[in-house]
């Protein structure tokens, strides 16, 4: 990563926005372009998963190479120009950022996909109201038999966070107070998660 202060390489903090974050976006090989297309997830047992049809682009490229890349990006605060100056340059985006690169699979096994997809059936429906997909299998096996559903495998990644890490000790303080006295729903996380890195 070209600005070293902005890497994150606590693994810890990884695995919480890869578990926050609600979708994130695959880019697949398709000469001379590539193909980048946002799918909701899961992040279970150290892999990412997702499903879909064993039909269209995705399924086709994927067909033919195996290697992807995933991307997910969690936003907070805002940062206007006039916090810092009259000029424009300083206004900003926060926001913390991850990229993956692996091997995608195809999982085969109705019982594991089964558990793959209760876990993301968890972790967007939590409140449940649905039939546990793996202890009803035989109610489910059609939709199985025709759901795709992949497994990247991550074999590298790379955590960015652009939450005033630069700052000095004088202007940190200064962008804290400012935040807080904005007051905005996002402002409280951001200036949270600003002191949680700044004592990293």
């Amino acid at each position: 990563m070209r600005r070293a202060e902005f890497e994150i390489k606590d693994e810890n903090e990884f695995e919480k926005l890869l578990k926050m974050a609600n979708y994130g976006t695959l880019c697949l090989n398709d000469e001379p372009f590539c193909y980048a297309v946002p799918v909701n997830f899961i992040y279970y047992k150290k892999a990412i998963y997702f499903h879909g049809a064993m039909f269209g682009r995705k399924y086709e490229l994927f067909l033919k190479n195996q290697n992807g890349s995933f991307s997910v990006v969690k936003e907070y605060s805002f940062i206007p120009s006039y916090f810092n100056s009259d000029l424009a340059c300083p206004a900003s985006q926060y926001f913390m950022s991850v990229f993956m690169e692996g091997k995608l699979l195809l999982v085969k096994e109705n019982v594991k996909k089964a558990e793959v997809l209760d876990a993301l059936m968890n972790k967007y429906q939590s409140e449940g109201e649905y039939l546990n997909i793996s202890r009803n299998l035989e109610k489910y096996l059609g939709m199985l038999n025709k759901t795709a559903v992949y497994e990247l495998q991550i074999a590298s990644w790379s955590l960015k966070a652009k939450m005033g890490q630069n700052m000095k000790q004088e202007q940190f303080e200064s962008m804290i107070d400012k935040l807080q006295k904005r007051g905005f729903s996002e402002d409280v996380s951001t200036v949270k998660m600003m002191k949680d890195l700044r004592h990293m």
